[in-house]
């Protein structure tokens, strides 16, 4: 009788796909958080007095050039691939969906507190339902979807309404941050929607993409930083604070660590596996956030709160039951910065679509 490894076990993939994506995910965002909060200079002066981390680029920069040379790795020396199956114009066009949802969440950290971010980027059905709106797809999603919209939008806007009192120096929420976020979802749902169209033209595997994306927006991210004066600041602020390059680094490997838990949790589970293990990371990440960096929190944005889980719980469970919760499918998602594969569910498909966004 040929003898099982026990890494072969059901329970121990379990532990490994969910501590993998725990641990790189939720310490990945007490990072990014720290990273526009903290004083660099090490001499902990009050907030307020100092100067603080804005450079929003520079967070996909980093973690681009690191998936970029995992995946091109993995291709060259594991698949033996030296060109994408994909056309230029597809390549920048999932490239650019990608740097606006991973550019513009990241710098809305500047503006807005974390837990605002975290919330706001877990409602993917809203930017879903909006994009599906706004390019006309009528018939793809059913009552439930916007029902589902329905709670998370009002979650969202009691959360910000009932904003209390901020402590002196911590950044309050602000229009240009929550303008920042709206856009970045508003990619999020543009980035599925294409996706999937150069996935039936052109069917890349999952590494393919990965390279051609983090290429391109890598190249998107250094244009604009520069074009827009930004890196002279940004090379400035590390001159002068270089324990911030500590930070950038660790947010890369974590983020490239985090898709590579991603793609063992797909390809040992069902996407509705998948869906729970990242939607409670979400929950718990901004728990952590609100304990570890003592975030003021009234009743009602505690309730608020619970109005987002709830609504994107009820997504994924009803997407379970009307797609058995275990669908296959010959495609892999395309990871992305805070990159968690989410499950695209149209009410008309009889398959799922899977595919990975930003936080």
């Amino acid at each position: 009788m040929k003898e099982t490894s026990i890494l072969n076990l059901t329970p121990v993939k379990f532990v490994i796909a969910v501590g993998g994506i725990y641990l790189s995910y939720i310490y990945f965002g007490l990072i990014m958080e720290r990273l526009f909060s903290f004083d660099y200079s090490g001499q902990n002066r009050l907030k307020g007095t100092y100067e603080r981390f804005s450079f929003g680029f520079a967070t996909s920069l980093f973690q681009n050039l690191f998936c970029f040379l995992l995946a091109a790795g993995v291709n060259r020396f594991y698949y033996n691939q030296k060109q994408s199956k994909m056309d230029i114009k597809s390549e920048l066009l999932i490239a650019s969906c990608s740097f606006g949802s991973v550019f513009l969440a990241s710098q809305a950290l500047a503006y807005v507190p974390f837990p605002v971010q975290a919330i706001m980027k877990s409602s993917k059905i809203i930017s879903i339902l909006i994009v599906s709106f706004i390019l006309g797809a009528k018939g793809q999603h059913g009552k439930s979807q916007y029902f589902c919209g329905f709670i998370i939008t009002a979650g969202i806007v009691i959360f910000n309404l009932s904003d209390g009192k901020e402590k002196k120096g911590e950044n309050s929420t602000s229009i240009i941050g929550l303008l920042a976020l709206l856009v970045s979802l508003f990619c999020d749902g543009l980035l599925g929607t294409t996706q999937g169209e150069i996935k039936k033209k052109f069917n890349p595997n999952q590494w393919d993409q990965m390279e051609s994306l983090n290429k391109w927006a890598g190249i998107i991210c250094l244009t604009v930083s520069i074009s827009t004066f930004q890196m002279g600041g940004f090379i400035k602020f590390v001159l002068e604070y270089p324990l911030v390059i500590k930070d950038l680094v660790l947010l890369a490997v974590l983020g490239t660590f985090g898709q590579v838990f991603i793609f063992y949790t797909i390809a040992n589970f069902s996407p509705l596996i998948l869906s729970i293990v990242t939607t409670t990371r979400k929950f718990f990440t901004v728990l952590a956030s609100i304990l570890i960096y003592n975030h003021p929190v009234t009743p009602m944005q505690w309730f608020s709160i619970g109005l987002v889980f709830l609504g994107v719980f009820i997504e994924m469970l009803s997407g379970g039951k009307k797609h058995g919760g275990g669908a296959k499918t010959d495609h892999k998602p395309l990871p992305t910065e805070d990159m968690e594969a989410k499950v695209i569910i149209g009410k008309d498909e009889e398959t799922t679509t899977r595919r990975a966004v930003p936080v």
